[in-house]
Formats: C-alpha cells, sequence, structure tokens
C-alpha cells in the first residue's frame, strides 16, 4: 500500500500532466513559437524529475541529483529536432517533415541496455540507477508526445494517438512501478527506501 506522501505525489503528477497540456492550447503561449516550445519541453522535464523524486522519496543527496538527472535528460530529447533540421533555427526545429531521432520510442530499451551493460563494464555507484533514470526520462516524455501523435515504433511505424486517460494512468503509475523496480533489482546507492514498497 502507497503511503499517503506518495499517492498525493502521483496525484500531484496527473495535475501536472493536466495544467501543463491545457497550457500549451492557450494563446499567450500558442502566439509565440519560442514560448510554447519553452513550455512543452519544460513539462517534460519537471513530470521525468518529479517521476523519480515519487519514486525514491528524495531520501538522500543522490535522489536529488538523479531526480534533476532524469528531468534534463527527458528536456534533452528535443534536441533532435535541431539535429534534424541541421540548423538551431527555431521554426525550422519545430517543421521538420517526420519525426525525429530521438522521439522512436524502440530506442529505449536499446539504449537502457547499452547503458546497463557499460555500468557493468566500470561500475560507479553513483550511478548504478542511470539506465533506470534514462528510462523514466524518455518514456514520460514519449508517452506524453503520445497521445498527441501516437508512438513511434521504428521500423514498425506509428501507432494512433493514445487516449488520453492512459496517457495520464500511464505516467502518474511510472514512479509506483519505477520504485518496485528499484526495490527488486537493488539499483540505489542509497539505502534507506521507502517503507512502504515492502507493503507493494
Amino acid at each position: 500500500m502507497l503511503s499517503w506522501r506518495q499517492g498525493l505525489g502521483c496525484a500531484t503528477i496527473g495535475c501536472v500532466c493536466a495544467v501543463a497540456d491545457l497550457s500549451v492550447h492557450t494563446s499567450w503561449v500558442n502566439n509565440s513559437d519560442f514560448v510554447r516550445a519553452v513550455v512543452d519541453n519544460g513539462a517534460h522535464g519537471v513530470l521525468a524529475f518529479l517521476c523519480w523524486a515519487v519514486a525514491t522519496g528524495l531520501q538522500c543527496n543522490d535522489d536529488i541529483i538523479h531526480s534533476i538527472l532524469c528531468g534534463v535528460l527527458s528536456c534533452a530529447v528535443d534536441v533532435d529536432h535541431f539535429l534534424a533540421a541541421g540548423s538551431l533555427n527555431l521554426k525550422a526545429a519545430l517543421s521538420l517533415r517526420s519525426r525525429p531521432p530521438f522521439h522512436a520510442t524502440t530506442l529505449i530499451p536499446v539504449i537502457a541496455m547499452l547503458l546497463k551493460l557499460a555500468s557493468m563494464l566500470r561500475p560507479i555507484p553513483h550511478l548504478k540507477p542511470l539506465p533506470w533514470i534514462f528510462i523514466v526520462a524518455w518514456f514520460t516524455h514519449h508517452i506524453r508526445d503520445g497521445f498527441r501523435r501516437g508512438l513511434w515504433l521504428w521500423p514498425f511505424g506509428s501507432t494512433d494517438p493514445l487516449p488520453y486517460w492512459l496517457y495520464l494512468m500511464a505516467t502518474m503509475l511510472t514512479p509506483v512501478v519505477t520504485m518496485v523496480i528499484l526495490y527488486v533489482t537493488n539499483s540505489r546507492k542509497c539505502k534507506v527506501m521507502m517503507t512502504s514498497i515492502e507493503h507493494l
């Protein structure tokens, strides 16, 4: 059973999703490509940060650093817009004819496995959860984009846009699933775990 703090954290994530999704449709955001890009990308970062923070409970310094890293990695997904455009021009980056490479959801397990392999070849205690941080960061970004454009499962094609309720539920449950995985795989250097994990 989740504690009330964890439940509140998951509910907060759902509220942030709703507020962010509504804000990108307001006139003051839509009137500027720059503002819309900042708000949308910032929402990705905040959601990823919150997901990792709720999953770990921010119980040690590493948790704070990892939560920030999770947010940064989620924001970094959109760098591929500029790489694909071959330009730092925002209008060009937003006018691509196809989806850029980092938005291929099938890349997530591939990169995660490479990170896991790297961590096994050269263990660094502070970076032990890096594969999971990466998965949370990119998954939350992709699932949020997915309700608008579907998931791009290269090389098989794209799904239809995801139902809004599915996107919300998947994002809100991400910390719960992450918390269980971190506990089962013993992937945190910080040994103080949420007490309620043993009751899940």
